[in-house]
């Protein structure tokens, strides 16, 4: 049976929706035109973290579709931990929070370290300015000079945290050497871990090399500090002559669990975005630092400030984390014991 009303209806309806206008999808631009982004620092105010963000931070929003303002927000504390959590479980996952963690972020949560609430391998991973490389620096003043005199000394060296290496590189070189490192808990990140060499509270310091060139670079000309070790697998280009911990290490046991520890190189000076945040997003924070990674006047001013600049592509970083996370279950038995953490 016609029923002309239900006709008309249909058409009434059909042709609405072919009236109405389409909703587009907001664009990369649209979303940051006007925005500010917050970085995330995972340590206090004046460390190296802060410094790479300040420099590089102009230059993200030249580069960036909508120009947005970023600015830092510092949030030291647990080695790090903290601010992973943050930016994993309650930062906004939009694109409007990103963050600078520490290279030892995936050990921690691989290690199921106390505290951990974050998956290090569902971060988005946006690069890096520097593959950063790690040594263990004594107060010159202390006649230290290697490995083999770290045995017979007591040498205060000042950590982050248990999540960091400022605790895992003295700890293991304890365990695996018989160094007589004692680490002082409760600083808030690497500035003042330096700081407190500085003032004599510590002598020992285990951290990045080239930070304390570029925020003490007086330490190095003045002879300040030796370097007695390199917590790499490979030794520093500059510091031919000082053996890694690796090499040094007796065992295959030892050689391969410091391996996995000392393999976080490429995430030392990484930046990286929570989760969710969207693809198109994600993606235009990956073109827009690499660009400034490499844009002439950034390295001009790195160069010029004694800011190792050697950009990290975002694929290596992941790369890293897999690695890391899917490390056997023995090695992190092994060192659960060596850095005195419980199961």
């Amino acid at each position: 049976m016609f029923r002309p009303f239900q006709t008309a209806a249909f058409a009434m309806i059909v042709g609405a929706g072919l009236a109405a206008p389409s909703v587009a999808a907001e664009s990369v631009a649209d979303f940051y035109n006007g925005k500010t982004v917050t970085v995330i620092v995972a340590a206090a105010p004046g460390g190296a973290h802060s410094v790479y963000t300040q420099l590089l931070a102009p230059h993200w929003k030249a580069e960036m579709p909508g120009h947005p303002t970023f600015i830092i927000s510092n949030m030291g504390g647990a080695g790090g931990t903290k601010a992973a959590n943050y930016l994993y479980n309650a930062a906004p996952q939009d694109g409007s929070y990103l963050a600078i963690l520490l290279s030892d972020t995936a050990l921690a949560a691989r290690f199921q370290a106390t505290g951990v609430k974050y998956d290090p391998s569902k971060f988005q991973y946006l690069g890096g300015a520097e593959y950063t490389r790690s040594m263990i620096s004594v107060l010159t003043k202390t006649g230290v000079k290697s490995i083999d005199e770290a045995k017979k000394t007591v040498l205060n060296c000042g950590s982050s945290g248990k999540g960091s290496q400022t605790y895992y590189i003295p700890k293991l070189a304890n365990y695996f050497l018989g160094t007589k490192f004692k680490v002082i808990l409760g600083y808030q990140g690497m500035n003042p871990v330096d700081a407190a060499m500085d003032q004599g509270e510590t002598n020992c310091r285990a951290g990045v090399y080239s930070s304390m060139v570029s925020l003490r670079p007086h330490w190095i000309t003045d002879h300040f500090v030796t370097q007695i070790a390199a917590a790499d697998e490979e030794r520093h280009p500059l510091y031919p002559n000082v053996p890694t911990l690796v090499e040094i290490a007796k065992t295959q046991e030892a050689k391969d669990v410091m391996k996995v520890f000392f393999s976080g190189g490429v995430l030392g000076r990484a930046w990286l975005a929570p989760p969710k945040v969207p693809a198109d997003r994600v993606a235009a924070l990956r073109a827009a630092f690499w660009k400034a990674f490499n844009d002439p006047e950034v390295l001009a001013v790195a160069k010029k400030r004694n800011m190792n600049f050697e950009p990290v592509r975002w694929e290596k970083q992941q790369a890293a984390v897999d690695a890391i996370m899917k490390a056997p279950k023995s090695l992190f038995d092994v060192a659960r014991t060596a850095l005195e953490i419980k199961g």
